[in-house]
């Protein structure tokens, strides 16, 4: 029987051929073709075929080409695949693919031969596309035929077609579970080639690999469970994952600690405030059930209490059975040991939210939960009805006179290389010069103060005392005193001997051991110096340590008096509040600050929306004033041009009267210059001169100083205007900063015009030049005549008396108001450009007071325009501040029940 290997190899020819004859087989075949033919019906064909083969080995392509050709038999699909073989090693590609294409078959070994050999050509070509296609089409018909995936996936790695390859490794690890192909899968999804896909392309692998190999599952799944978490995909992969296991049979003897902490990691995630609720009402139940189905022992109290804790906010949303279980395990767990490093995880959670919605958590409980968090430092509250006498113990203990006598402020005390003092309120640190600032500190009773300085005692036992104020007082001292119980690490309670734990004090510690169960409580009797009698002395002391005992049997009591060496005060220090022995719960502490901001950022919401709405009411009533101080300034402006400008052309119409009234006058006076003797050729030419010399001596010598004078005047008027002008936006500005709380507004007035005024007034009166007129040298008839006659006559003496009278009477009734209009006109010339320019220039004056208002009612629309969209933002979505203090209170109610797990 013919095997298909023989026919791969093309050595078909060893059925015909012995192994004794290989060496001379070419003969061999050549004889048994001689032989065949002496039949009645040669059957040549397979000893043609084999003739081929031979020949293709020993490279004479065209002579196999040849035998192949004529091959008739069952073997035809075989030569034709063997001639675009030799068609192939001859070079001729094209007809070498033709020829592959061409062929059909039923054998899947012939068909996998043709399509490998087409895909080498395609390579060889440059034509991956076609190569792509061809060797999956093999791996689709014939994945089993030798060494065709691995040739595939080596074709798709080189020409990083990543997801033909994935898909390549996804469904032969699939097909035949053969845990390499899911290891090459593991490779791709690790360098991030899938980060594309959707989940649900690997439900079947996971299937698959669930139940081949435990390990590597869970490598996969956490590596998807990576790359999808940086993805948008992210939630359906989490629907994807969780429905499987939804589904999934799962083997308790499989601990799979990875993804039980990465489900844990989602929730936590899921739940950091960046979230609706909407959002995570399908994920999280089936996230719990899932988590709650694969966890162990050791991490059972966590995921049972996370059930129990949403189950408490959404009830319904989870399988009862689910609950059930959750209870039983919550029962039955191992201790948490996390607690408080998840409470401060939780807590910054929070408070980064907080601060990317500008909700503003208070500096002083944010130090608060800062001296909490501070976990190699012990706080140690001292606290009495009456402050000398904590105030005794803290100066006593730390070695400084830190706390004056009958202080009403909270003062912590703790050791520091350099010397410091702070106030801390909620609305920031503020550092303080001395001691002293402390008592005069305008809001010391919302204000916490950090007095730090050197203190051998404070270092060695990393102490910090907190001072408190007499809790005789105001409530709000005795509510502050409670908030700064759950920071402390204990409570020393001060008491006089002369009066020692009384009611008050009884009630007080009783209250405190109420609200802080863990915190430790001693006691220090001051003022036993003044029980003259030792007797007297030891019998308070026992009585009064016998009293504490009936409500807090482990307390101590110590008796302090400032004749104590300061070692057994802090040997009583360290025995009763060394951390060997500190049984204090850090982590109830965190989840009570956690409680407070949380409570305190539901007020912050409401004051911000008040806030908002009270802006808006602001901001449009400051529009509607500044509008109307604009328009006031409009006015003001109005009235200014009016009445400067009126002033000025009152002036200016003054002058050119002045001008045109005088002008003539001096012309006419010319007249007397005439004599009878006077050369009448020449006189109009003189006479013209002394005119122009005249009017010019007029202008510079009685016209200019009188207008200096009044332009000068006219300035100083105007300044007045300017001035009571100013002294009503001093006023209007003044009113606005009584609004605004702080001087915002300024008003004043550009008063550098007036300056220009003065300088173009100097220049003006300094540089008025009026040209010479031919006064009596134009060409008027009378003019034309007189000349003539002058010349005609003027040498005859008879005529001189003649002419002479008529001179004189010309020049005395000659109408000169155009030659004054024209002097005036071009005098006043420059004058009248001032004029023009009074109306900008008064407009330069108000200009910065108007764009100072008009700058605050620009900023008041803008504060109106973000108000009133922060206030639709938080009415259109309350949801944006709401549903994430919901899932913070699900993770802190989570955290209160794995606290009283531990009770």
């Amino acid at each position: 029987m013919v095997s298909e290997n023989q026919l791969i190899d093309k050595k078909f020819y060893e059925t015909l051929v012995s192994e004794e004859q290989a060496s001379y087989a070419i003969q061999v075949l050549g004889e048994a073709y001689l032989e065949e033919q002496k039949n009645e019906v040669p059957e040549l064909g397979e000893i043609r075929y084999s003739q081929g083969e031979l020949y293709y080995h020993f490279k004479d392509y065209e002579a196999a080409i040849f035998k192949w050709e004529s091959i008739s038999s069952e073997l035809r699909p075989w030569a034709r695949k063997n001639s675009a073989d030799a068609y192939y090693q001859l070079g001729m590609l094209s007809t070498a693919e033709d020829l592959y294409k061409s062929i059909e078959a039923e054998s899947l070994v012939l068909r996998a031969e043709v399509a490998l050999q087409l895909f080498s050509l395609y390579i060889e070509e440059a034509r991956f596309d076609l190569a792509s296609r061809t060797i999956k089409d093999v791996v689709d018909f014939h994945p089993d035929y030798p060494n065709v995936t691995e040739v595939a996936r080596s074709f798709f790695e080189d020409q990083r077609d990543w997801n033909s390859a994935i898909d390549l490794a996804a469904n032969e690890g699939i097909r035949t579970g053969v845990l390499s192909w899911f290891d090459v899968l593991q490779g791709y999804v690790d360098y991030g080639y899938t980060a594309a896909l959707q989940p649900e392309y690997f439900v079947p692998v996971l299937e698959t690999l669930h139940a081949e190999d435990s390990q590597r599952f869970e490598k996969l799944v956490l590596s998807l469970w990576g790359i999808y978490e940086k993805q948008p995909s992210y939630f359906t992969w989490l629907n994807t994952i969780n429905a499987f296991f939804m589904k999934a049979e799962i083997d308790k003897r499989n601990t799979w600690y990875g993804i039980v902490k990465t489900y844990k990691d989602t929730y936590i995630s899921l739940l950091d405030g960046s979230h609706f609720i909407k959002e995570l009402e399908e994920i999280i139940p089936n996230t719990l059930t899932n988590w709650l189905k694969l966890t162990d022992k050791n991490s059972s109290l966590f995921a049972s209490t996370a059930v129990l804790a949403w189950n408490e906010i959404f009830r319904g949303s989870l399988d009862a059975l689910v609950v059930q279980e959750a209870e039983t395990m919550h029962r039955g767990a191992s201790v948490h040991h996390e607690s408080f490093t998840e409470s401060v995880e939780l807590y910054q959670t929070i408070i980064r939210w907080a601060e990317q919605l500008e909700l503003q958590v208070g500096e002083k409980s944010k130090w608060m939960v800062n001296q909490l968090m501070d976990r190699s430092a012990r706080t140690l509250l001292i606290a009495g009805m009456d402050p000398l006498g904590s105030a005794l113990v803290v100066n006593g203990l730390s070695g400084e006179a830190v706390i004056s006598e009958g202080s009403a402020a909270f003062i912590t005390v703790s050791d520091s290389r350099q010397p410091e003092i702070n106030q801390i309120s909620n609305g920031g640190i503020l550092p303080l010069p001395d001691l002293e600032a402390i008592e005069e500190s305008s809001n010391y009773r919302e204000s916490i103060f950090e007095v730090k300085f050197p203190s051998l005692l404070l270092e060695e036992q990393a102490l910090t005392f907190v001072n408190t104020p007499g809790l005789t007082g105001s409530a709000a001292v005795r509510n502050e005193f409670y908030t700064l119980t759950h920071m402390a690490d204990g409570l020393l309670v001060t008491l006089d001997a002369q009066s020692p734990f009384t009611e008050r004090e009884r009630e007080l510690v009783l209250d405190v051991r109420k609200r802080t169960p863990h915190l430790p409580i001693h006691f220090v009797l001051t003022n036993l110096e003044k029980i003259f009698n030792e007797h007297d002395a030891i019998r308070i002391l026992e009585d009064t340590a016998d009293r504490i005992h009936d409500y807090i049997p482990e307390a101590e009591l110590f008796a302090y008096s400032s004749q104590h060496h300061q070692g057994d005060a802090a040997s009583f220090i360290w025995r009763n509040f060394s951390g060997d022995h500190l049984p204090v719960d850090r982590t109830g502490n965190m989840l009570f600050y956690i409680r407070k901001t949380l409570a305190a950022l539901l007020e912050k919401r409401i004051e911000m929306e008040n806030q908002h709405v009270e802006s808006i009411r602001w901001n449009e009533e400051m529009v509607i004033k500044l509008n109307g101080a604009i328009h006031q300034v409009t006015d003001q402006e109005t009235e200014n041009v009016r009445s400067i400008t009126k002033a000025y052309k009152l002036l200016k119409d003054d002058v050119r009267n002045d001008l045109t009234g005088r002008i003539p006058d001096l012309l006419r006076d010319c007249a007397s210059l005439l004599k009878e003797d006077s050369d009448f050729r020449r006189i109009h030419i003189l006479l013209n001169e002394e005119m122009n010399v005249r009017i010019q001596d007029y202008v510079k010598n009685r016209v200019l100083p009188k207008f200096h004078v009044s332009l000068q005047d006219w300035i100083n008027e105007s300044k007045e205007d300017f001035n009571q002008s100013q002294l009503l936006l001093n006023e209007m500005a003044e009113g606005f900063n009584t609004l605004y709380g702080d001087e915002r507004i300024e008003l004043a007035c550009d008063y550098r015009v007036l300056d220009d005024w003065s300088r173009d007034a100097e220049r003006m009166t300094s540089m008025v030049q009026v040209d010479d007129m031919n006064i009596l040298m134009r060409h008027t008839p009378s003019q034309l005549l007189l000349k003539g006659a002058g010349k005609l006559f003027g040498g005859i003496t008879q005529n001189k008396g003649t002419l002479y009278n008529q001179y004189k009477k010309y020049l005395e009734t000659m109408d000169y108001d155009d030659v004054a209009s024209t002097v005036a006109a071009k005098f006043l010339s420059q004058f009248v450009l001032f004029e023009k320019s009074l109306e900008r220039d008064i407009a330069m004056f108000f200009r910065h007071p108007y764009n100072v208002l008009n700058q605050h009612t620009e900023q008041c629309q803008i504060e109106i325009s973000d108000s009133q969209s922060a206030l639709d933002r938080m009415r259109e979505l309350p949801e944006l501040y709401r549903d994430p203090i919901t899932l913070f209170k699900i993770r802190l109610r989570q955290y209160e029940m794995i606290q009283d797990s531990r009770k």
